[in-house]
């Protein structure tokens, strides 16, 4: 499950990595914030304009981290569909972030009645493969905080675009795309020596063992930190619950096979591109990679609702559609911004997963 399988150690739509994109559900929600997206006069042949309003009474602080405010990692902004109605699929990653470090410049100050502009450059993390006219949108989530604290608390924003269609020149959009991350078949070792070696085997033990408890407590009927955790007691959640945590311990269980793989190291030079990032994930190739910052983190928790390696683990293996299909996105960090997901974001975010297990194991 380490590089190679998560590499061997040898050793949307959701914004995605993000919180935007694919929103499960269909009703209307509401939010305090309005998106309106562009096609500018000028720009790059790919670069579309979001303009985001606070329609609501109260000052917030939206988090840039992994959203379509942030102009620095690698991340799905816009949902693509070309003339055959085929979505465009991205190069991008699911990052995960220490939420109690935090600061203010990870934060947009969107004052009420007042909006910002963020210029999106669709090439970023999407191939054009042809030349024609493509349809973008943007649908999903933004945490927050209410001005001026920038503690990420209560439900994050719904936001939900108007559609907008542009022609794009493959051969110039493909230029753009040069940026992007690619996949990488020659593995290079060299980052995994004996001491993180250790770390991640131990983190993969721990990962299984807490997914196997986390599992097993959403089987009981009874469990009011199932309802706490995922706001419903219905079988079908609870099944799909299971079945997610029980192929992340599945997955955990080996480094030597498995459809992921994980990195000890910083294999695709993100972790310093914007912090803090914990690690991330390589979704459209199933591949974890874990930050300098991960090392820090205790190897199981050691209080409610505090990150450690095993959670950690557990929360990027949920975002691998090979270990199990649909993958969780980034709808929200932390505790308190989990609390307040409704029970269809829930099921797909993938802190609600690692918080989860954190409570199985201390009895939270």
């Amino acid at each position: 499950m380490f590089a190679g399988r998560l590499l061997s150690v040898l050793a949307h739509i959701a914004l995605a990595g993000s919180a935007l994109g694919h929103v499960s559900g269909n009703r209307e929600r509401s939010s305090q914030l309005e998106v309106e997206l562009a096609v500018p006069a000028s720009g790059s042949v790919s670069e579309l304009v979001a303009r985001i309003k606070n329609v609501g009474n109260t000052d917030l602080n939206l988090l840039k981290f992994g959203t379509i405010l942030d102009d620095k990692l690698p991340i799905q902004k816009v949902v693509i569909v070309d003339e055959a109605g085929e979505e465009v699929q991205a190069k991008a990653i699911h990052p995960s972030l220490d939420y109690d470090a935090l600061q203010s410049k990870h934060f947009q100050l969107l004052k009420a009645s007042e909006s910002v502009e963020a210029i999106i450059d669709a090439a970023m993390v999407h191939s054009f493969d042809k030349s024609g006219t493509y349809s973008f949108a943007v649908e999903g989530l933004i945490p927050l905080a209410v001005a001026p604290s920038t503690k990420l608390s209560g439900p994050p924003a719904y936001v939900k675009s108007n559609t907008v269609s542009m022609y794009v020149e493959a051969r110039k959009a493909s230029f753009q795309d040069s940026r992007s991350i690619e996949e990488r078949t020659n593995l290079d070792v060299a980052g995994c020596n004996g001491t993180k070696h250790e770390v991640i085997t131990a983190a993969l033990a721990n990962c299984k063992g807490l997914a196997l408890a986390a599992a097993a407590d959403a089987k009981d009927p009874a469990s009011a930190r199932f309802a706490e955790y995922f706001k419903t007691n219905s079988s079908a959640t609870r099944q799909t619950v299971v079945e997610r945590l029980e192929a992340a311990a599945e997955e955990c269980s080996t480094a030597d096979s498995g459809v992921s793989r994980l990195f000890c190291y910083d294999y695709y030079g993100v972790c310093e591109i914007d912090g803090p990032l914990v690690a991330y994930t390589m979704y459209t190739f199933n591949t974890m990679v874990v930050c300098p910052l991960f090392y820090v983190r205790p190897p199981l928790p050691t209080g409610c609702h505090r990150q450690c390696h095993a959670t950690t683990v557990i929360h990027e293996a949920t975002h691998c559609g090979g270990v199990y299909s649909p993958m969780t996105q980034d709808y929200a960090y932390g505790y308190e911004e989990c609390m307040a997901l409704e029970p269809d974001w829930a099921l797909l975010n993938a802190d609600t997963y690692s918080l989860y297990a954190n409570a199985v194991y201390l009895d939270c």
